[in-house]
């Protein structure tokens, strides 16, 4: 169990052993400045020291020279930004302890050592200092430590130390590098989306991001994809001697686990709103072929696949599909067909400019319709007069009193002035008060509400549109106009 900077290693469900990583060097310009900040500590001058100039160096040595500071600095550079108050009170704290560059362990795994598959294994480690660290297999000594370009998330080994092994690099950054033999190499694949999980089978790297699983080659080179419906939250291999190599299962968050053999679907089932959070699959008490699910609230469910399963892919012969040999029934040519035909080439040239003629022209007439609209002011927006304009109106209430909220807005870049929003309306079915709304400017991007109450009058609680006009006094067309379907209303009965 990899935790911080530690490796707590367990046997038989008891603590065994427990590695600590080893402190990484700081650099000698960081230690120069916490060394005067101790000095001004001691002496008591800690008040008049220039922390924004501290900072400053501290900033310059992490982006331009690429050094990775140590906790203590990057806890300085913040508070100095966010409450400098509180930086001398941090510094006579923490100057009480040794300087020290710890990191964190950000995954793991293992390497075989001997070409045995159940033979002693090495540690590999991801580093948040974007390294990669490989202990020996007692896990006393470092054996190997490699620089990486990103921070590591995810680690997948081939191979074995004894004779040749690969160690394939999911970072943060979304980039999936290789190790060979303690080496990086320059081959790298690319991805369009964070990785979310990893694993290997049969000689190819699986790489699962949002929704989709990409497979690649030792070489960097895509292979297949796979889309699913939901996000990937986990994904295992299937290695045992009942499987091939090339299985593996994929759950996903809405709760269905799919397994694959390469890129065809096997079997699906599902865990319902449950969470996957984590997959094991291996041997469990005298059953090789066991699976186990972890669950984000806390359960765990443990599957075992039948013996006499089948996990072999369809035999699916490679090309276009078995319909396509299948003839068409295509009826007889009849004479009036090849009558047809022959006009049709005679003339082609004729037929086309014909039909270019007509659809410009529904094209043309349909343009003016849409100005016309407009410009009457029966669209949902205006621009006549130089203006443009937003109106949109609701009803609400269930009767026999309506209220009609109106909002208008002016698009334009020039403010309107007098402007009136006028009702119109069936007076043998409604009655309003206030019919007409004075509003004396219109200021650009603003919104305005205003509302109307609406009394419909008539017993049967009929209904009939009512029209909200936008007018001013230089035109007697509207500027632009609304209509508001009203719903039938309640009938009031009288107590008797």
């Amino acid at each position: 169990i990899a935790s911080g900077a530690c490796i707590f290693i367990y046997r038989n469900l008891r603590p065994y052993f427990k590695f600590t990583l080893p402190p990484l060097d700081i650099h000698p310009r960081e230690q120069e400045l916490w060394q005067r900040i101790n000095q001004d500590v001691s002496e008591g001058t800690v008040e008049q020291t220039d922390f924004s100039n501290v900072v400053e160096q501290l900033v310059e040595l992490r982006d331009t020279q690429g050094v990775m500071l140590t906790p203590r600095s990057t806890d300085l550079i913040s508070m100095v930004g966010s409450s400098p108050e509180q930086v001398p009170e941090f510094c006579g704290i923490t100057c009480e302890s040794i300087l020290k560059h710890t990191t964190t362990i950000t995954c793991m795994t293992v390497l075989s050592k001997d070409i045995q598959p159940q033979g002693v294994g090495c540690l590999v480690l991801g580093l948040e200092v974007k390294q990669l660290m490989i202990l020996s297999p007692d896990a006393h000594t470092i054996v190997a430590k490699v620089r990486l370009p990103s921070v590591p998330a995810f680690l997948c080994c081939v191979g074995s130390q004894a004779t040749e092994y690969r160690v394939f690099v999911a970072c943060r950054n979304s980039v999936v590098c290789t190790v060979k033999n303690g080496e990086l190499l320059k081959q790298r694949v690319e991805l369009e989306q964070p990785p979310s999980c990893m694993i290997t089978i049969d000689k190819l790297i699986l790489v699962a991001g949002s929704k989709v699983v990409h497979a690649f080659n030792y070489k960097a080179k895509r292979k297949w994809s796979i889309y699913l419906k939901a996000p990937v939250s986990e994904m295992e291999s299937m290695e045992s001697a009942q499987t091939n190599n090339g299985c593996f299962i994929v759950a996903l968050s809405n709760g269905d686990v799919n397994l694959y053999n390469q890129r065809q679907l096997i079997h699906s089932f599902s865990v319902g709103d449950r969470v996957v959070t984590g997959i094991k699959f291996g041997s469990y008490s005298r059953e090789e072929s066991s699976l186990a699910l972890a669950f984000k609230s806390g359960g765990l469910c443990l599957k075992i696949l039948p013996r006499h399963a089948e996990l072999d892919t369809m035999n699916e012969v490679s090309g276009p599909p078995a319909e396509q040999d299948v003839p068409l029934q295509v009826p007889k040519k009849t004479k009036l067909y090849v009558e047809q035909t022959k006009r049709e080439k005679l003339h082609a040239t004729q037929m086309h400019r014909t039909f270019q003629r007509d659809l410009c022209k529904l094209r043309l007439d349909t343009a003016r319709a849409y100005v016309k609209i407009i410009t009457d002011g029966q669209g949902p927006m205006s621009y006549t007069s130089g203006s443009s304009i937003r109106l949109s109106a609701q009803v609400q209430g269930l009767g026999a009193l309506f209220t009609i909220k109106i909002a208008v807005q002016n698009t334009g870049t020039k403010p309107i002035y007098d402007v009136n929003l006028v009702a119109t309306f069936n007076h043998q079915l409604y009655k309003v008060e206030r019919p007409q709304i004075s509003v004396p400017v219109l200021v650009s991007g603003l919104q305005y509400k205003y509302s109307i109450d609406v009394l419909c009058i008539d017993e049967d609680g009929s209904a009939e549109p009512v029209q909200v006009y936008v007018c001013t006094a230089n035109s007697v067309v509207p500027m632009i106009s609304a209509i508001v379907n009203m719903p039938l209303s309640d009938i009031v009965l009288d107590d008797e």
